[in-house]
């Protein structure tokens, strides 16, 4: 018998928690009512994302986590970058163990994501959509 695998996340409160340290400041635009998406400026990049906080989500300042789960990887061939295809994302950065199948992938915007086969040090992803968003 085997024994059961471990969930990605316990509950959206826990995983902020457990991830915190890897949350940043960015701005998120008034939600449109009744989506679970947000709109979230990062810098000077957009960034889509699936809210997993309580609603309704503040609009303005706030710090959030972003977690994607790894479709396919790759070793990355270019700079670090972030971009849409169709409603998953891509991005390639510097992929910091964090354990359990988690890394911080560090790209243009810090993702912690989960994936099931080990990451290259410097990691392309594709992730299955949706981007999601913690935040406290």
């Amino acid at each position: 018998m085997t024994s059961p695998k471990r969930a990605i996340e316990e509950s959206p409160e826990a995983f902020y928690q457990r991830f915190r340290t890897h949350a940043l400041e960015v701005y998120l635009f008034p939600e449109p009512w009744g989506s679970p998406l947000v709109e979230v400026l990062c810098g000077d990049q957009v960034v889509y994302a699936f809210d997993r906080g309580a609603p309704p989500a503040p609009a303005g300042p706030v710090r959030v986590l972003f977690h994607g789960v790894v479709r396919a990887a790759r070793p990355l061939a270019r700079a670090p970058f972030l971009e849409r295809e169709g409603a998953a994302y891509r991005l390639g950065g510097r992929a910091r163990p964090l354990g359990e199948g988690f890394y911080l992938l560090e790209a243009p915007v810090p993702v912690v994501v989960h994936a099931q086969e080990p990451l290259p040090p410097l990691a392309e992803v594709l992730l299955w959509p949706p981007l999601m968003l913690f935040r406290e």
